[in-house]
């Protein structure tokens, strides 16, 4: 979350105090993959101060970040007391995957909220021309079996020109991490001179115009270009018990990080807006 909307957040907090009426402060939990987590520290603290600044509305969100495989343990382990209001996912393989084998455990249907696109990004080495053939400098990917872009790359690396089976990374010069964010962790390290990450991670927009940290590398790699599977990312509600105002902080902060009608009639454009910020394209983005 930025200093401002930190800021604004405690702000919000304190005048709830001197100005508003008595009332409960509603509270839901979120858990969020690693590779949406910036945006959604803006999307919550955007949220709250929005609707105290409309409604003066106490919203409170428990924040969570985890890999999308923990978080559905989690989910599952939990049980219909389980530790989440909401999951977002860095894909839709979990979320569909609770949906059809755990039902009991969601409420509503799964909900796409954003795509994104895998970037090789390098401090030190120009990779603006792609992953080079043959391979002679070790690299990193998220690990295959535990993350949506590890699988997109890996799906990248199994064609060619070089042709390496999944099933067999980390091999040669291709190494692993268990995430997005612990592969982008290592490069910025320079514990490996490239590596495939989510372009989210190191993109950001600003009326349009793409920007990239100061003096980095990256090569964009889409998905139909370079045959991989799209990485859409999706989330569901999880079936707790909840209060009535809990249950609509949850429909609101639903309809706010989709950009659908909330509780109170009102499109918001600010969830969506800061969504695109980071380089993500909406579900209906061409």
């Amino acid at each position: 979350m930025s200093s401002r909307m930190k800021l604004a957040v405690g702000l919000s907090a304190a005048l709830t105090m001197i100005y508003a009426p008595a009332q409960a402060a509603s509270t839901i939990k979120v858990a969020v993959a690693a590779s949406f987590a910036k945006a959604a520290s803006d999307i919550i603290g955007s949220f709250q101060a929005y609707y105290f600044a409309n409604y003066g509305l106490t919203y409170n969100v428990a924040f969570t970040i985890d890999t999308a495989q923990q978080i559905q343990a989690d989910i599952i382990a939990g049980g219909t007391t389980g530790p989440y209001d909401l999951f977002l996912s860095s894909s839709v393989k979990e979320p569909r995957q609770l949906a059809n084998q755990h039902a009991s455990l969601v409420s509503g249907s799964l909900f796409h909220y954003a795509r994104d696109r895998l970037d090789l990004y390098s401090l030190t080495t120009d990779v603006t021309g792609g992953l080079p053939s043959p391979l002679t400098t070790d690299f990193v990917i998220p690990d295959p079996t535990q993350d949506l872009y590890g699988a997109a790359a890996a799906q990248i690396l199994a064609g060619p020109p070089w042709n390496i089976p999944t099933a067999s990374i980390p091999t040669g010069h291709v190494f692993t991490r268990p995430d997005a964010g612990s592969t982008l962790s290592a490069i910025k390290t320079k514990t490996y001179a490239y590596g495939f990450v989510a372009k989210s991670q190191i993109c950001r927009s600003a009326g349009g115009v793409e920007s990239y940290p100061s003096g980095s590398y990256h090569k964009e790699y889409r998905a139909q270009r370079d045959g991989y599977t799209p990485i859409r990312l999706g989330g569901i509600a999880i079936a707790l018990t909840r209060t009535t105002d809990q249950q609509t902080e949850l429909a609101d902060f639903i309809a706010f990080l989709t950009g659908a009608t909330d509780t109170h009639g009102v499109v918001v454009p600010i969830g969506t807006a800061t969504i695109q910020s980071y380089c993500f394209r909406l579900p209906a983005a061409p």
